[in-house]
């Protein structure tokens, strides 16, 4: 945009102010532009010509204000206001520009040359990066502290768990032993509300032994350095099944394995406590008029970038779908008639957090209930080879 008529060393000059890197404007003593550079063109007209425009539009200020802002610039050497981005994309910026005074060489009459501050805005955002920097790095700090105590905590608990445990079981062992022997000895001189009472303590003694049992499994899946290695889940779950053939036996439930053979990446042990939870979980919830049927499905990557799924579904009693995350709260039980410490669902959520797993749930009242683990976070491999 050079002035009409200019001669060969303005032109020289009027070429260098265009080229310069920073936003740069020539006023007239009423705030419309006469010339700018091409970075200013760049950022608030989209390479449109202002000249004849109004610095006021190009800004939140109206005319009057754009004036008193311009000399009282003009008396200290800089002003400062919001300027728009090219065709209003983004909000208005807070800028600062170098103000000087020139004077026009035909009229006589005073001239703004408005040069933006590109260091100071450099120097702002820096500054606001080093305070972004310094607050993440506090919180980081933060978290690691809490991570940190968590860890503690959770070993501490363990500990705790495995104390507790075995401190609790002696008592028990001796109660129970003590139980079966006076049962042994004199069940049948007693009369049958003796008899009643008895039954009554002899199932106390299990169920506290069973707590007993669950807590510590629960605080073992809770802490504890976690060793995974890859895992086939068919051959795996071949032994499980047959370590709980008596189990399944005894209710006469069929367990039916389908899908190829998925490998995974776990520690053994927390596997096969999340499984044995979800398998006796269907199994505690049957439904009385139906023998127990439990389907597993292996269900590999449906992609390079996906994750193998297992899936566990019954056709027992199944819950209201408002329950499916509650389910999964330590102590929480859907059904008092039904036996259990409400831990073991928690535990295999818990499993499923140590190994970066997801595990879901769904059912429908007496129609059963879908138990879904996303195996995400561990390197994983499918072999297709072995079908069911």
């Amino acid at each position: 945009m050079l002035p009409d008529g200019a001669d060969v060393d303005e032109r020289v000059l009027a070429a260098a102010f265009l080229a310069s890197p920073y936003a740069s404007f020539i006023l007239d003593a009423d705030g419309q532009i006469l010339v700018c550079s091409r970075r200013a063109e760049r950022l608030y007209a989209c390479a449109a010509d202002l000249r004849g425009t109004h610095l006021s539009e190009l800004s939140d200020l109206d005319s009057a204000d754009m004036g008193t802002a311009l000399r009282e610039g003009a008396a200290r050497g800089r002003t400062a206001f919001h300027m728009v981005s090219a065709k209003r994309l983004r909000a208005m910026a807070h800028t600062v520009f170098h103000v000087a005074l020139l004077r026009s060489a035909e009229t006589g009459a005073p001239l703004y040359l408005l040069t933006q501050d590109s260091l100071a805005a450099t120097a702002e955002a820096l500054s606001v990066m080093n305070t972004r920097r310094m607050q993440a790095r506090n919180e980081l700090n933060e978290i690691e502290g809490q991570n940190s105590a968590l860890h503690q905590s959770m070993v501490a608990m363990e500990a705790f768990a495995h104390t507790a445990s075995h401190d609790l079981r002696t008592p028990l062992n001796t109660l129970s032993g003590l139980l079966e022997l006076f049962s042994s000895k004199f069940g049948d001189e007693l009369p049958d509300k003796g008899r009643e009472y008895l039954d009554y303590m002899t199932r106390a003694v299990v169920q506290m032994d069973t707590m007993t049992t669950d807590f510590l499994h629960h605080a073992r899946s809770a802490a504890g350095a976690l060793e995974a290695r890859p895992v086939a889940m068919r051959t795996f779950l071949e032994e499980l099944l047959r370590d709980l053939s008596e189990t399944l036996r005894a209710v006469d439930a069929t367990v039916e394995v389908l899908g190829p053979d998925i490998e995974i990446m776990a520690e053994p042990a927390l596997l096969r406590m999340l499984m044995m939870n979800l398998l006796t979980n269907a199994l505690k919830h049957k439904h009385a008029d139906r023998t127990p049927a439990i389907r597993i499905n292996l269900c590999p990557p449906a992609d390079d970038a996906g994750y193998p799924i297992l899936r566990v579904s019954d056709n027992g009693l199944g819950f209201e779908p408002t329950q499916r995350t509650a389910i999964f709260k330590a102590f929480h039980r859907l059904n008092p008639n039904v036996t259990g410490t409400g831990v073991g669902l928690a535990t295999c959520k818990e499993v499923c957090r140590r190994h970066g797993w997801e595990i879901s749930a769904s059912a429908e009242v007496d129609k059963g209930a879908v138990f879904e683990v996303l195996f995400v976070s561990m390197r994983v491999a499918c072999d297709t080879t072995r079908q069911n």
